[in-house]
Protein backbone atom coordinates (compact mmCIF):
# COMPACT_ATOMS: atom_id res chain seq x y z
CA UNK A 1 0.00 0.00 0.00
CA UNK A 2 1.50 3.29 -0.86
CA UNK A 3 1.54 6.18 1.92
CA UNK A 4 2.54 9.69 1.02
CA UNK A 5 4.47 12.25 3.11
CA UNK A 6 1.59 14.45 4.48
CA UNK A 7 4.18 17.64 4.48
CA UNK A 8 4.70 17.17 1.06
CA UNK A 9 1.56 16.17 0.38
CA UNK A 10 -0.19 19.30 1.08
CA UNK A 11 0.87 21.61 -1.49
CA UNK A 12 0.21 18.97 -4.15
CA UNK A 13 -3.68 18.71 -3.61
CA UNK A 14 -3.63 22.40 -2.44
CA UNK A 15 -2.34 23.10 -6.00
CA UNK A 16 -4.98 20.40 -7.34
CA UNK A 17 -7.93 22.36 -5.62
CA UNK A 18 -6.80 25.76 -7.33
CA UNK A 19 -6.79 24.66 -10.49
CA UNK A 20 -9.57 22.38 -10.21
CA UNK A 21 -7.81 19.33 -11.77
CA UNK A 22 -7.20 15.29 -10.86
CA UNK A 23 -4.31 14.10 -8.93
CA UNK A 24 -1.89 12.20 -11.15
CA UNK A 25 -0.50 9.17 -9.84
CA UNK A 26 2.95 8.16 -11.71
CA UNK A 27 4.77 5.01 -11.94
CA UNK A 28 8.02 5.65 -14.23
CA UNK A 29 11.16 7.13 -12.27
CA UNK A 30 9.87 6.16 -9.25
CA UNK A 31 5.62 6.10 -7.85
CA UNK A 32 4.74 10.11 -7.14
CA UNK A 33 1.31 12.32 -7.06
CA UNK A 34 1.33 15.41 -9.49
CA UNK A 35 -1.68 18.15 -9.81
CA UNK A 36 -2.66 17.06 -13.19
CA UNK A 37 -2.30 20.95 -14.08
CA UNK A 38 0.84 21.62 -11.87
CA UNK A 39 3.07 24.61 -12.55
CA UNK A 40 6.81 23.81 -13.72
CA UNK A 41 9.83 24.92 -12.30
CA UNK A 42 12.62 26.95 -14.74
CA UNK A 43 14.99 23.79 -14.77
CA UNK A 44 11.92 21.94 -16.30
CA UNK A 45 11.47 19.77 -13.30
CA UNK A 46 7.63 19.43 -11.86
CA UNK A 47 7.40 22.35 -9.10
CA UNK A 48 4.90 19.76 -6.61
CA UNK A 49 4.88 16.50 -6.35
CA UNK A 50 5.39 13.92 -3.59
CA UNK A 51 6.43 10.01 -4.32
CA UNK A 52 5.23 7.25 -2.24
CA UNK A 53 7.64 6.03 0.63
CA UNK A 54 10.72 4.33 -0.68
CA UNK A 55 9.89 4.66 -3.99
CA UNK A 56 12.04 7.98 -4.74
CA UNK A 57 15.49 7.49 -6.90
CA UNK A 58 17.14 10.74 -5.25
CA UNK A 59 16.78 9.21 -2.05
CA UNK A 60 16.38 5.48 -1.61
CA UNK A 61 18.86 3.02 -2.92
CA UNK A 62 16.22 0.83 -3.56
CA UNK A 63 13.29 2.79 -5.33
CA UNK A 64 13.04 0.34 -7.99
CA UNK A 65 12.48 -3.13 -6.41
CA UNK A 66 10.08 -1.06 -4.24
CA UNK A 67 8.09 0.34 -6.60
CA UNK A 68 7.40 -2.66 -8.82
CA UNK A 69 6.34 -4.72 -5.01
CA UNK A 70 3.92 -2.05 -4.84
CA UNK A 71 2.75 -1.62 -8.16
CA UNK A 72 3.97 -3.70 -10.92
CA UNK A 73 6.74 -3.50 -13.64
CA UNK A 74 4.77 -1.74 -15.47
CA UNK A 75 4.82 2.51 -15.73
CA UNK A 76 1.35 4.28 -15.80
CA UNK A 77 -0.29 7.29 -15.26
CA UNK A 78 -3.67 7.32 -13.15
CA UNK A 79 -5.83 10.19 -12.81
CA UNK A 80 -7.90 10.30 -8.96
CA UNK A 81 -10.55 12.42 -8.58
CA UNK A 82 -10.70 13.42 -4.68
CA UNK A 83 -13.77 14.45 -3.34
CA UNK A 84 -13.63 17.63 -1.06
CA UNK A 85 -14.11 15.94 1.85
CA UNK A 86 -11.24 13.74 1.05
CA UNK A 87 -9.16 16.82 0.55
CA UNK A 88 -10.17 18.75 3.15
CA UNK A 89 -8.78 15.56 5.98
CA UNK A 90 -5.50 15.85 3.77
CA UNK A 91 -4.97 19.33 4.27
CA UNK A 92 -5.87 19.14 8.05
CA UNK A 93 -3.59 17.49 10.53
CA UNK A 94 -3.04 15.08 11.77
CA UNK A 95 -4.79 12.79 8.27
CA UNK A 96 -2.38 10.41 5.98
CA UNK A 97 -3.44 9.61 2.83
CA UNK A 98 -2.35 5.78 0.97
CA UNK A 99 -3.59 4.10 -1.61
CA UNK A 100 -4.05 0.56 -2.15
CA UNK A 101 -3.48 -0.99 -5.60
CA UNK A 102 -5.74 -3.95 -6.36
CA UNK A 103 -5.41 -6.01 -9.94
CA UNK A 104 -8.46 -4.27 -11.34
CA UNK A 105 -8.61 -1.02 -8.86
CA UNK A 106 -7.21 1.28 -6.83
CA UNK A 107 -8.66 2.63 -3.42
CA UNK A 108 -8.10 5.82 -1.86
CA UNK A 109 -7.71 5.91 2.02
CA UNK A 110 -7.40 8.94 3.92
CA UNK A 111 -7.37 8.58 8.08
CA UNK A 112 -5.49 9.34 11.06
CA UNK A 113 -3.06 7.44 12.61
CA UNK A 114 -4.56 4.70 15.47
CA UNK A 115 -2.07 4.29 18.00
CA UNK A 116 -3.02 0.80 19.74
CA UNK A 117 -1.40 -1.28 22.56
CA UNK A 118 0.35 -4.10 22.13
CA UNK A 119 -2.32 -6.13 22.35
CA UNK A 120 -4.48 -4.38 20.50
CA UNK A 121 -1.53 -4.45 17.28
CA UNK A 122 -1.56 -8.45 18.00
CA UNK A 123 -5.20 -8.76 17.84
CA UNK A 124 -5.73 -6.69 14.64
CA UNK A 125 -2.55 -9.02 12.65
CA UNK A 126 -4.81 -12.01 14.23
CA UNK A 127 -7.67 -10.49 12.48
CA UNK A 128 -6.02 -9.75 9.21
CA UNK A 129 -4.98 -13.75 9.78
CA UNK A 130 -8.54 -15.09 10.47
CA UNK A 131 -9.87 -13.11 7.17
CA UNK A 132 -7.04 -14.46 5.11
CA UNK A 133 -7.16 -18.19 6.65
CA UNK A 134 -10.13 -18.73 7.75
CA UNK A 135 -12.84 -16.50 6.40
CA UNK A 136 -11.26 -16.82 2.68
CA UNK A 137 -11.41 -20.79 2.31
CA UNK A 138 -14.66 -21.03 3.69
CA UNK A 139 -16.65 -19.20 1.10
CA UNK A 140 -18.56 -20.67 -0.96
CA UNK A 141 -20.11 -19.30 -4.86
CA UNK A 142 -18.75 -15.80 -5.89
CA UNK A 143 -22.04 -14.06 -3.70
CA UNK A 144 -19.84 -14.81 -0.55
CA UNK A 145 -15.98 -14.42 -2.36
CA UNK A 146 -17.06 -11.12 -3.17
CA UNK A 147 -18.26 -10.25 0.36
CA UNK A 148 -15.53 -11.16 1.81
CA UNK A 149 -13.33 -9.36 -0.67
CA UNK A 150 -15.76 -5.89 0.49
CA UNK A 151 -14.79 -7.19 4.12
CA UNK A 152 -11.15 -7.81 3.51
CA UNK A 153 -10.43 -4.63 1.82
CA UNK A 154 -12.03 -2.98 4.85
CA UNK A 155 -9.62 -4.42 6.98
CA UNK A 156 -6.52 -3.38 5.17
CA UNK A 157 -8.02 0.12 5.18
CA UNK A 158 -8.33 -0.25 8.88
CA UNK A 159 -5.01 -2.02 9.37
CA UNK A 160 -2.69 0.29 7.32
CA UNK A 161 -3.67 3.08 9.99
CA UNK A 162 -2.61 1.07 13.00
CA UNK A 163 0.43 1.55 14.60
CA UNK A 164 1.98 0.69 18.14
CA UNK A 165 5.02 2.45 19.35
CA UNK A 166 5.74 -0.58 21.40
CA UNK A 167 5.57 -3.46 19.48
CA UNK A 168 8.50 -5.55 19.41
CA UNK A 169 9.71 -6.44 16.17
CA UNK A 170 8.52 -9.82 15.89
CA UNK A 171 5.20 -8.44 16.32
CA UNK A 172 5.96 -5.95 13.72
CA UNK A 173 7.19 -8.95 11.15
CA UNK A 174 4.00 -10.82 12.29
CA UNK A 175 1.36 -8.18 11.59
CA UNK A 176 3.31 -7.37 8.06
CA UNK A 177 3.14 -10.57 7.27
CA UNK A 178 -0.11 -10.45 8.21
CA UNK A 179 -1.37 -7.88 5.89
CA UNK A 180 0.90 -9.13 2.88
CA UNK A 181 -1.14 -12.25 2.75
CA UNK A 182 -4.35 -10.73 3.21
CA UNK A 183 -3.45 -8.78 0.24
CA UNK A 184 -2.28 -11.57 -1.56
CA UNK A 185 -5.92 -13.30 -1.58
CA UNK A 186 -7.39 -10.33 -2.21
CA UNK A 187 -5.45 -9.96 -5.31
CA UNK A 188 -6.86 -13.54 -6.38
CA UNK A 189 -10.66 -12.31 -6.33
CA UNK A 190 -11.82 -10.00 -8.84
CA UNK A 191 -14.80 -7.83 -8.00
CA UNK A 192 -17.34 -10.09 -9.22
CA UNK A 193 -16.26 -12.71 -6.60
CA UNK A 194 -14.29 -14.92 -9.58
CA UNK A 195 -11.05 -16.75 -8.52
CA UNK A 196 -8.42 -15.05 -10.72
CA UNK A 197 -5.69 -17.62 -9.27
CA UNK A 198 -5.79 -20.06 -6.61
CA UNK A 199 -4.49 -18.28 -3.51
CA UNK A 200 -1.06 -19.96 -2.49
Amino acid sequence: MLHFNPAELRPVVEETLANQCELLLVKDQGIYLMSAEGAWRKDGHIKYLVYADGCNPEKDEDWYDTACEFAGGDDFCEHLKLDAKAAERILSEGNQLRIHLLKEELIIHVAPVEWVCVADYRRMAARLLQQANVHYPACVGKSELKRWRNSAINLLGTACYTACKRAKPRDREEFQAAFRLLKQRIDSVNALGAIRYPAC
